[in-house]
């Protein structure tokens, strides 16, 4: 029972990774603390048993919702990566250094104009 637990726990913690917003953790975890303690005290655990069951499922769900992220954050996900195709814009990576009102915010630009003859 243990087992299925922290694997449930897991599974949880990664899917919100990969495409959940940030806020759904905070339920997830609301929802993996509930289950695990609900289910350790149905099967007869002891109550230090069940404290440790639980702080595992946690700790199981957060690891695997940070791993979520990074995976998404380092590498993408198929539906952000061809996200950009559509208008032809660059995304936010390829905005590095670009200012939004094309150099009218007082900086002199990366190359002096062409000069007219």
């Amino acid at each position: 029972m243990i087992e299925l637990l922290l694997a449930t726990s897991s599974l949880a913690g990664l899917a919100v990774g990969l495409v959940g917003p940030v806020w759904v953790i905070v339920v997830t975890t609301v929802l993996v603390a509930v289950l695990s303690a609900a289910v350790t005290w149905g099967q007869g655990f002891p109550a230090l048993g069940g404290v440790a069951v639980t702080t595992g499922c946690l700790i199981a769900c957060q690891i695997s919702y940070m791993a979520g992220r990074f995976v998404t954050r380092q590498y993408g996900f198929p539906e952000q990566l061809f996200e950009d195709d559509v208008d032809g814009e660059p995304g936010d990576p390829g905005q590095r250094g670009i200012s939004d009102d094309n150099g009218k915010d007082g900086k002199p630009p990366s190359r002096p104009p062409p000069s007219k003859p």
